[in-house]
């Protein structure tokens, strides 16, 4: 890699309802219901609103894709088709993941308040994408909710492997509290491979102990690794959190797994096999009086954010804490989308036709 060829990164900044009809008109021109795109672009958005672009707008191309492949469709509307009492099996149709994440949200948020615990697996949907999302919904009802999920492509090596095999399997968890709710999200590979990508756009190094090349040698170089595997966190410990979360979200929830996944998320023969996600969900309500336990979650939390700070630290922050701020000020100052990323979802507006907004306050 010629570091010299180094490019800053340079952002506009779009008012959320100019940006949020622009993707919506976008997702509606590649024939997705209107009902449909406006979940798809609400859904989307959030990720860059919270700072997390590597979950934003920068994958509609991916989206874009599948729909014109028949992977997924724009119209498509998920629907129950077994319930347990406690349980929910969900047929996604071939939904995007956002469709079928929220719809799956919302079930189960009811179901679990009558039934004080309830999960869901949602099969035949696209990729959730920023999991934190659906997570913090059950925790805004004032329920803990689990989110797991196996991704595709394949990018993660095992412990003593080389090749890829694991996705980077995120899983999200939501609590309540009597404040902001806490909400950790994480991908079980050391990085998320949104990261590389973006260190790819221009031309950076990514940090030592990330990624190997497709020789199985460790890369500092973000191009090698797209082609070969990314680290799983902490060595064996992520190795073992991935494929648990594999296994649950994939052959329990009645979803494909390895090379198996890989052929489904390619074909729109859905006699092939499916793509699959869990979800779990847990009223504290079941367990005692949840006042009490969101008051004790919240002296809790204030006893560690009173600790003792490590030199150069201002502020011990919470889960969740850096992306609601984020939210809250992309909110008043407009969403910060990379320069890159907007010429390409530019490009895909043209070729549908849709009009393309003003842009201004390039940083």
């Amino acid at each position: 890699m010629d570091m010299n060829n180094i490019q800053p990164r340079r952002y506009h900044r779009i008012g959320i309802t100019v940006l949020t009809g622009f993707i919506k008109d976008i997702f509606i021109a590649n024939g997705c219901s209107e009902s449909n795109a406006q979940i798809m672009a609400n859904v989307c958005i959030e990720a860059d609103l919270r700072g997390h672009s590597i979950q934003g707008i920068d994958h509609i191309y991916s989206i874009l894709r599948d729909l014109a492949n028949g992977v997924l469709k724009g119209d498509a509307a998920p629907r129950v088709i077994s319930d347990t009492g406690a349980t929910l099996l969900i047929d996604g149709a071939g939904c995007p993941g956002y469709v079928g994440g929220v719809f799956a949200a919302e079930q189960l948020i009811e179901k679990t308040r009558r039934m004080g615990t309830a999960s869901a697996a949602l099969q035949d949907a696209g990729d959730l994408f920023m999991l934190g999302y659906y997570a913090e919904q059950f925790a805004r009802a004032g329920l803990i909710g689990l989110v797991f999920t196996n991704t595709w492509p394949p990018r993660v090596h095992p412990t003593g492997g080389i090749d890829p095999i694991l996705g980077t399997n995120p899983l999200a968890i939501g609590i309540p509290t009597g404040a902001k709710p806490i909400v950790f999200d994480s991908a079980t590979s050391t990085s998320a491979i949104g990261h590389v990508r973006l260190a790819d756009y221009h031309g950076e190094k990514i940090a030592p102990g990330i990624a190997l090349n497709a020789d199985g040698v460790p890369t500092t170089d973000p191009g090698e690794a797209l082609q070969g595997a990314l680290t799983p966190m902490a060595g064996h410990k992520g190795f073992g959190l991935g494929l648990c979360i594999a296994l649950l979200s994939g052959a329990m929830a009645g979803g494909e797994l390895g090379s198996r996944l890989d052929i489904v998320a390619r074909s729109n023969d859905r006699s092939l096999g499916k793509r699959s996600h869990l979800f779990i969900a847990i009223d504290p309500a079941a367990f005692g009086d949840p006042t009490v336990a969101r008051s004790r979650a919240d002296t809790y939390l204030a006893e560690i954010k009173a600790g003792r700070r490590m030199p150069g630290v201002d502020e011990i922050l919470m889960p969740g804490e850096r992306s609601a701020r984020a939210r809250t000020n992309n909110l008043g100052q407009g969403v910060p989308i990379l320069a890159e990323v907007w010429d390409r979802i530019c490009r895909f507006a043209a070729d549908a036709d849709v009009a393309i907004p003003s842009v201004t306050g390039e940083r």
